[in-house]
């Protein structure tokens, strides 16, 4: 008797198909809970068109030069001649008729920024007369770099030796003062030799020893950088001791017109032509051309 085969399938294969199976449904459902990923891109960004480009190989800018200490500009100059400055000038002079001519050397030191001296003389050249008046001039700043830089100050202080007349010139003290306008004109008052304290410490040829105080002013003008032209006059004279009074147009109108021109850095070149407007102008008119040299660090 024949035994019939069996058509159920084993345990075993029935669990594995169920397994197999229960894999496959659950792939979608484990997908969708996978966590969202963020995609980083590593392309590069495009460049800024507004930012600057740096050019790595190119040589670095230069460096600013350092502002001069004593321009050509005459109206940019500081009153007193900086540290180490040395400053050596002749002027030639003479009257209307050129009967009385003179020559006038000068040196100049500036000791510190702030302190100078100047040693001039004059002597009468047409006499063939070398004797004559040794100058000491000392500038010492009283106020450099006021008002926006625009003022400057500068106590002098004058004295001398006539060699001639074996008589000490007179003591003149006052204050040099410069006050910048705009960058090309300026207002100034007691340069060098026009201090507006006189005191006389020798008779004059009254036998007295006059005492007055001036007040002398003057505009100067830069119209270039090589330039300058400043012209002069005296408002006033007033009188302290055995002196005069005297007044701007009514009894006194001095002018001077001084022309410099700066042909190098070192280099300057002058002339000058002064009268008196009020009392016998031709009779008074002088005239003066000059130069000055400057070693050292300008």
């Amino acid at each position: 008797m024949l035994r019939p085969s069996s058509s159920r399938p084993s345990l075993t294969a029935v669990q594995r198909a169920s397994a197999l199976l229960l894999f496959v449904l659950a792939q979608p459902a484990f997908a969708d809970d996978a966590p969202e990923q963020t995609m980083v891109s590593t392309a590069p960004e495009p460049p800024d068109p507004s930012a600057p480009v740096i050019n790595k190989d190119a040589a670095p800018p230069p460096a600013e030069a350092p502002a001069p200490r004593y321009p050509r500009s005459v109206i940019a100059r500081p009153l007193t001649l900086p540290s180490g400055l040395a400053m050596l000038g002749a002027d030639a002079t003479a009257n209307h008729d050129f009967s009385a001519m003179g020559g006038a050397p000068i040196v100049g030191y500036g000791i510190t920024d702030k302190l100078e001296v100047q040693v001039p003389y004059a002597f009468a050249t047409r006499e063939l007369e070398a004797r004559g008046t040794l100058g000491l001039d000392v500038g010492y700043v009283i106020v450099r770099g006021a008002l926006d830089g625009k003022l400057e100050a500068i106590a002098r202080v004058r004295g001398g030796y006539n060699t001639l007349d074996t008589d000490p010139t007179p003591l003149m003290i006052g204050a040099h003062v410069q006050y910048n306008i705009t960058p090309t004109i300026a207002v100034i008052s007691g340069y060098p030799s026009t201090q507006q304290l006189r005191i006389s410490l020798a008779k004059d040829a009254m036998m007295v020893k006059p005492i007055d105080v001036s007040l002398p002013i003057g505009i100067g003008v830069q119209p270039t950088p090589e330039l300058y032209l400043q012209l002069d006059t005296k408002l006033a004279q007033i009188n302290i001791s055995d002196s005069a009074n005297a007044l701007l147009i009514k009894d006194m109108t001095p002018l001077a017109l001084t022309v410099v021109y700066n042909v190098i850095n070192a280099l300057d070149v002058q002339a000058a032509i002064a009268t008196d407007l009020t009392n016998s102008p031709g009779d008074a008119l002088t005239f003066l051309v000059g130069a000055r040299y400057y070693a050292g660090q300008l």
